[in-house]
């Protein structure tokens, strides 16, 4: 499985361009086995509750996507849960309450993931320490595993190890890595595709490489791997500021990164010459 975080898109004053947020999704999906909306990529930090409602409302997905959380307190995460069957997700990917985290202890942790997966709905964990700065330790892991409501993570850390730990322990849940660098060692180690960043700009190579993984094909599975490595970790470098410029220069209606954060990224230099290369190729999305 394939899945772009895809951008949420604002305009230059930083108001958001539900149109464009509609339209990019739909210019995407058919390229990939579903779409996230408001993961780290998408700003869902960024948005009030009334936009994040607008954002989804205009959203027609044909492929079951999947919805950020990125809430403190069950109160919250509640609320936030119910706005996003507005779409009919697959599951919600929830990151763990961060702000007090020095307070919370493993109890709350769990507690907070097992309150969401009570309400009835598919909840997959979310880690990503780069951006919460939160941890989420491996008995954690193990334990929500056993609740029948969460059946999934995305695990974007890059830390093969952690996968190594969930495919030995034979964990009740299908997980999935964010991090391109590693997106073949984590097929190795039984993750069941990738929510990636990158996806957003080569979906069509990412999908060409698992399918080698699937197959058998190590040769081409390899090579696809060390030719897309400079995408991924340059654009894990450069964050979502980065993936906007490139999907604008490439014709994509990504939009702008909300005030204070900046419009163009330090590494465009670097990066548009990784992008160039790959568009030569043919394994770029485009809005041509």
């Amino acid at each position: 499985m394939i899945c772009p975080p895809i951008p949420t898109p604002f305009d230059r004053q930083g108001n958001l361009d539900a149109e464009a947020f509609r339209d990019l999704a739909q210019m995407l999906e058919p390229h990939v086995d579903g779409i996230l909306f408001y993961g780290s990529n998408g700003e869902g930090v960024h948005l009030t509750r009334a936009e994040r409602e607008k954002g989804l409302a205009v959203q027609n997905p044909r492929k079951p996507p999947l919805v950020g959380l990125m809430e403190e307190t069950l109160a919250q995460g509640l609320e936030a849960l119910e706005q996003a069957q507005i779409v009919r997700p697959r599951a919600v990917l929830v990151t763990p309450p961060r702000y007090y985290a020095a307070s919370l202890g493993n109890g709350g942790l769990e507690a907070y993931f097992s309150g969401l997966a009570d309400a009835g709905k598919q909840v997959w964990l979310y880690h990503v320490p780069q951006n919460t700065k939160a941890e989420m330790p491996l008995n954690v892991v193990a334990n929500l595993s056993r609740h029948p409501n969460i059946s999934g993570l995305k695990d974007s850390s890059g830390e093969l190890a952690r996968l190594a730990f969930y495919q030995s322990q034979s964990l009740d849940l299908e997980y999935f890595t964010g991090h391109a660098p590693t997106f073949l060692g984590a097929l190795a180690l039984g993750a069941s595709g990738g929510i990636l960043a990158a996806s957003n700009l080569a979906p069509l190579a990412f999908r060409k490489l698992e399918e080698a993984w699937r197959s058998g094909n190590m040769v081409t599975a390899n090579l696809l791997q060390t030719r897309l490595e400079p995408l991924g970790r340059v654009l894990g470098q450069g964050g979502f500021v980065l993936l906007k410029q490139a999907m604008r220069y490439l014709g994509l209606p990504a939009g702008y990164p909300r005030p204070p954060y900046p419009a163009e990224s330090p590494l465009w230099p670097v990066f548009k010459g990784i992008l160039e290369d790959l568009k030569a190729e043919g394994w770029l999305v485009t809005g041509d």
